[in-house]
């Protein structure tokens, strides 16, 4: 019986067993985290916004190597992952996928104008948890967009890491996580909403966030529903910690409720987010590729 880890790979195009792709320990990659990913779902062999995903990979690659490696196929890597979900007996499963972009540059900083590296892709069985989080507020702040760019999935992402531990040491599922002037930004692992009556909040990018797919999906929606107001901004913790219902959101939770901040229960809408997710499925299957 298979487990829920990928037994094959793809290692830079071509299917191998996982125990068998190797790559060097001398270079970036290991020293430096120099490399960027994304992480999605697969629904019975059809992915959510692909195009948009591989969009942002593309962005990382021209970020880490300066233009010195050319943009990935997103046909190439629908057609690598349709063959690793198949051989992995997943084709007809829901699946979580991950795709790893890193530079294997030589010594210690340097430019290369034709610099080596590899792409992997991992599939695994995903069982979605819908339980409600808690929320604990974290000393550890997001990073400045003019330190590193936001909007990017890089591989070196340890305030995130450390924020989520910093949470779970207080026993929350995950970090509420601010900006260096105190605006609320984000949690550890996806985008933020809450609501009050019929208008909706999220942060906006100036709160240094990464902007999830799935959060600007919900963005693009609940902009079409008349009866809804949406509003990206600065807000403080007061803010969130008023609302009649929160929720988080990534491209492999897709939306999940927050039962509690801090020490606060957060009272849920259900009849809202019962709408809420029929209408993201509704979405959802308008942009399965």
């Amino acid at each position: 019986m298979m487990s829920n880890e990928s037994k094959f790979v793809v290692f830079n195009g071509k299917i191998e067993r996982s125990d068998k792709a190797v790559i060097p320990v001398d270079h970036s990659a290991i020293y430096y985290g120099t490399g960027c990913f994304e992480t999605f779902v697969a629904d019975s062999s059809r992915f959510f916004k692909l195009n948009e995903h591989v969009d942002r990979m593309n962005r990382g690659i021209e970020y880490l190597s300066r233009g010195a490696v050319k943009s990935l196929s997103a046909e190439r890597i629908r057609e690598n992952l349709l063959q690793l979900l198949k051989k992995n007996d997943l084709d007809q499963e829901t699946a979580r996928v991950r795709i790893q972009f890193s530079l294997m540059e030589k010594g210690g900083y340097s430019i290369s104008q034709n610099p080596d590296f590899f792409v992997f892709m991992t599939t695994s069985k995903l069982k979605r948890n819908r339980t409600p989080i808690h929320l604990k507020s974290v000393e550890t702040r997001v990073v400045p967009s003019n330190s590193r760019p936001a909007d990017l999935k890089l591989s070196n992402m340890l305030h995130y890491r450390h924020a989520w531990r910093e949470a779970n040491s207080m026993g929350a599922d995950d970090a509420l996580m601010l900006t260096q002037d105190d605006f609320i930004a984000e949690t550890s692992i996806g985008n933020l909403f809450w609501k009050k009556g019929n208008a909706i909040f999220t942060p906006s990018v100036e709160c240094d966030i990464l902007p999830g797919i799935t959060r600007n999906s919900l963005v693009d929606l609940l902009s079409q529903k008349d009866e809804i107001t949406i509003q990206e901004g600065r807000f403080d913790s007061s803010d969130i910690q008023s609302a009649d219902t929160v929720w988080m959101t990534n491209s492999v939770r897709e939306i999940q409720e927050v039962s509690k901040i801090d020490e606060k229960t957060v009272q849920t809408d259900q009849d809202f987010m019962d709408d809420l997710s029929g209408w993201f499925n509704d979405y959802k299957m308008k942009h399965l590729l």
